[in-house]
């Protein structure tokens, strides 16, 4: 009887188990639409050169860079060898220290320091002025930290200058 009472348990255990559940009806799938799909563009009204607007320039994009310890950084050329360089820094008695360098000779050197120090982030803009040494070399400004421990370059941070 106990054997009887197992075997009937065991087949309504695996009957319950292997039901499906009742079919439901799958919504219809719809894939978003991109403007080009949901829209077409309004022909732009006819206009007398008059009327005519100049045709706006395109942005220029500026490469933003860092680090662990720099953050939003940027370089302007400013004139003919000056840069504005400027960003947040997250570095010790907020000191940035700084090199150009041209691949094989360091051009310029110095530090400035940001509007607060580690842990908080400082604020800094910096003109930076170097001429190159020989005309078809690319400059390289490193932003770095010094180390308080023995005076090494701390997470340097490299940036090409821009030509233009």
């Amino acid at each position: 009887m106990k054997k009887l009472l197992f075997v009937l348990l065991t087949v309504g255990l695996l009957q319950g188990c292997t039901s499906a559940p009742p079919a439901q009806e799958n919504p219809p799938v719809t894939q978003p639409q991109t403007p080009a799909q949901s829209e077409t563009p309004a022909p732009a009204p006819s206009q007398t050169p008059a009327e005519q607007q100049p045709a706006e320039q395109p942005e220029t994009k500026e490469t933003v860079y860092a680090n662990d310890i720099f953050r939003n950084v940027t370089v302007k050329k400013t004139g003919e060898d000056t840069f504005e360089v400027k960003g947040q820094a997250q570095v010790f008695e907020a000191v940035v220290n700084y090199v150009v360098e041209d691949g094989h000779n360091e051009l310029a050197q110095g530090f400035f320091q940001t509007s607060a120090g580690a842990p908080e982030w400082g604020d800094f803009t910096q003109t930076v002025k170097v001429k190159k040494a020989e005309p078809n070399s690319t400059l390289m400004l490193i932003l770095f930290e010094a180390s308080a421990k023995d005076g090494s370059r701390r997470m340097e941070l490299i940036i090409p200058l821009p030509e233009k």
